[in-house]
């Protein structure tokens, strides 16, 4: 925890994320607790088992760390990633603040209490809140999780500096390149100061392309201020999702000609109009939304997600050929937000609620919430649109954070996602956001477009089949089925029906009404694919061949069998080992649903497309007998983060081959230190003889896991370590 030599005016970062945390649930301190790591969710292991309630109330965490020099900063700030849940920090002994971690994180002040050598942290949170804590009701369609699930760091500021959530880029309407660069500036020292600022825009390969100089003024103590520079950025590249073209910005700040302060973020540049007759446009070209739902979570972590499965979930929506997912239903972490601006998803960012939209506290709380978030993110280029609410309705409350949404950033449209039309019309609440957000009611189609002002409607819902397991092959074909019915009564809608975000992205866990689980993402909670996932691959990256096969191509499951082909190939053959061939044609990208005879022997399958050919074979499988154990690293953890792994556990027959249509559930044994996606701490659900988990190791440790299923022979894993995956 010793902080590197920065360069001048660098700002000072000590991460308090690593091990030496004791967490211990209760009103107490965390004297005698157990051992965690940051982010940490207390939760986590209860979700996904049916009868168990996830715990809600109160817990401590105490951390024992040394500051070398407390003196190097005019002041120490205690600052977290986002999180559920309200509580009180103390330093020392001495309060240092209460906080809402409000799914943006805490920031408090720890200057005074904050001493050389030795210093103790604690942290109390509690997840039971009052209902003017977004969202502001018991059970919502999600888990309220417990913890201090953004990680947690002291952040060492000058007593003069650069604010980051006041400052923001923007482009002159008229003249492209030409921008105008808000930097913020606060006096938190004892004396005024003469301040300068300076700022240089670099590319995406390092080079600067452009310079600003303020002039120099003077800061009275205590007080804030703002400085706008300009400068152009000569034949500028635009932000897309086709092209993703990023610039960094590093604003210094100058006291008597020093430099005391630095910034650092990046932005992109490009138009949005939403129109009524020709849709979404960006930069000036037509774009169709087509994305899914997202709630930030993983059985096993809860919301205390690594920041490598932050880029993970990124990168297999864009993989999916998806340019769009919504953040339901609560602001979720920067490290998606910064990966989304790199790979070009747009995405509707969204305040935290579900149902309940109330007046008076609740309607402060949102207001507070939207104002983070909003200053917090609107540098991404990614976001494109900012929700104000989920499925509930009240005309005040709306207009009052539509205002605030345009006070703070004039360059993006608002949107709230409605249930029930007939409300809307009752409330009065049609109209009041600039694009309307429609949540299956598709024969409300035409009035959500009349309603809005821009003429405009996202399907920010649909397709929502909550019990498609993943290996139930029936299920998994009516979940695409479904999808298929509601993409294309989106494209065939007509002018102003711009897209839609399908429900969704992965299967999560909810206490809702005893749900325990819904079971509706096209990949499912490990996130493994299912048959609608390979339907979105086929559809949407259509000039790649594409074929994926399922079936029970077991020895004992019958003579007549259903084969399930998704593919974007337009002919399709199936050979089979007595040399018959059956041909089919496929009109476009689709979901192939055909019966055979089974004959205990391997299937091949081709599949001819314009750019080329593509084979899946399926073998036979018997009784099972065995099953293996692999692990593969997850790239995307970053500088100093712990090191992830995904694993399969795959089920076996005595020769090898893959059983498919193995269901049950695997133990693993995972070693003190780490931390792992299974189920009350222990369970791997395997289904289509498959179990998917994650596992966080120690940084330079090698680990070994142990795997049990059912009277199979135990397997073991290692992970980490000179030469293991």
């Amino acid at each position: 925890m010793t902080p590197g030599t920065p360069r001048e005016g660098e700002r000072i970062r000590l991460a308090l994320d690593e091990a030496g945390w004791r967490f211990a649930p209760g009103r107490s301190g965390a004297d005698g607790g157990e051992s965690v790591v940051l982010p940490h969710c207390w939760n986590a292991g209860d979700e996904y088992r049916p009868g168990v309630n996830v715990r809600r109330g109160r817990a401590a965490y105490q951390l024992d760390f040394d500051l070398p020099e407390p003196g190097a900063a005019g002041e120490w700030r205690l600052r977290s990633g986002g999180f559920y849940g309200v509580g009180d920090a103390t330093l020392n002994g001495r309060s240092i603040g209460r906080f809402n971690g409000d799914y943006l994180g805490l920031d408090l002040d720890a200057t005074a209490a904050l001493q050389p050598g030795s210093n103790r942290l604690v942290v109390r949170v509690s997840n039971t809140c009052s209902p003017h804590v977004l969202p502001g009701l018991r059970d919502p369609d999600f888990h309220l999780y417990g913890g201090l699930g953004g990680g947690m760091h002291l952040a060492g500021l000058p007593s003069v500096r650069l604010v980051r959530a006041g400052s923001r880029v923007l482009e002159e309407e008229s003249r492209p390149g030409e921008l105008s660069i808000e930097l913020a500036m606060q006096n938190r020292g004892d004396s005024a100061a003469a301040v300068s600022c300076h700022v240089v825009l670099r590319d995406a390969t390092g080079v600067s392309v452009a310079e600003g100089e303020g002039n120099e003024d003077v800061l009275p103590a205590g007080a804030s201020s703002r400085q706008f520079l300009r400068c152009v950025i000569p034949s500028p590249r635009r932000w897309s999702p086709d092209s993703p073209a990023l610039y960094a910005i590093e604003a210094v700040l100058r006291r008597d000609g020093r430099t005391v302060d630095r910034l650092n973020w990046s932005f992109g540049l490009r138009t949005v109009q939403f129109d009524a007759r020709e849709g979404l446009l960006i930069n000036g070209s037509p774009v169709v939304l087509r994305g899914v739902n997202r709630h930030e979570n993983l059985p096993g972590f809860g919301f205390a997600m690594p920041a490598a499965l932050q880029e993970a979930d990124a990168r297999r929506i864009k993989d999916l050929g998806l340019n769009f997912v919504r953040l339901s239903h609560y602001p979720q972490s920067p490290a998606f937000l910064d990966v989304c601006d790199r790979l070009g998803l747009l995405v509707l960012a969204e305040l935290c609620s579900w149902k309940r939209i109330r007046a008076g506290r609740w309607q402060a709380a949102a207001e507070a919430q939207l104002g983070r978030m909003i200053r917090r993110d609107r540098h991404h280029p990614s976001v494109l649109l900012w929700g104000l609410g989920n499925e509930g309705r009240h005309r005040r409350v709306y207009r009052q954070l539509h205002a605030l949404a345009r006070s703070l950033d004039p360059t993006r449209p608002t949107l709230y996602a409605e249930n029930h039309a007939y409300r809307a019309r009752r409330e009065k609440t049609a109209g009041l956001t600039e694009v309307w957000g429609l949540n299956y009611e598709f024969d409300e189609l035409e009035y959500a477009r009349s309603a809005a002002p821009t003429g405009c409607v996202v399907v920010t819902e649909c397709a929502n089949l909550p019990f498609a397991r993943r290996g139930h092959l029936p299920a998994e074909a009516g979940q695409l089925a479904l999808m298929r019915e509601a993409v294309q009564r989106v494209e065939t809608a007509g002018a102003g029906a711009v897209g839609w975000a399908l429900w969704g992205f992965a299967d999560y866990a909810t206490p809702r009404r005893q749900r325990w689980f819904r079971e509706c993402g096209v990949l499912d909670g490990a996130r493994a694919a299912k048959m609608s996932a390979d339907w979105l691959r086929a559809r949407l990256r259509a000039d790649e061949p594409f074929l994926r096969v399922r079936a029970d191509w077991s020895a004992s499951a019958g003579q007549r069998r259903r084969l399930y082909i998704v593919t974007n190939c337009l002919g399709i053959r199936i050979l089979r080992a007595d040399g018959s061939v059956r041909e089919l044609s496929v009109p476009e990208p689709d979901l192939v649903e055909v019966d055979v005879e089974f004959d205990n022997a391997s299937l091949c399958i081709e599949g001819r497309h314009p750019a080329g050919s593509v084979t899946e074979r399926l073998a036979p499988w018997e009784t099972p007998a065995a099953f293996d154990l692999r692990g593969e690293a997850v790239s995307g953890s970053g500088p100093g983060a712990r090191p992830l792994y995904a694993c399969t556990l795959q089920v076996r027959d005595a020769r090898g081959a893959a059983v498919l249509s193995f269901e049950g559930e695997a133990t693993v044994r995972v070693p003190a230190g780490c931390r792992a996606s299974l189920i009350g701490g222990r369970v791997v659900p395997v289904h289509g003889g498959r179990g998917r988990f994650y596992v966080e190791t120690p940084r330079g440790a090698a680990v070994e896991l142990e795997g049990r299923l059912e009277e199979f022979p135990p397997q073991t894993l290692r992970l980490g370590g000179k030469g293991v995956p």
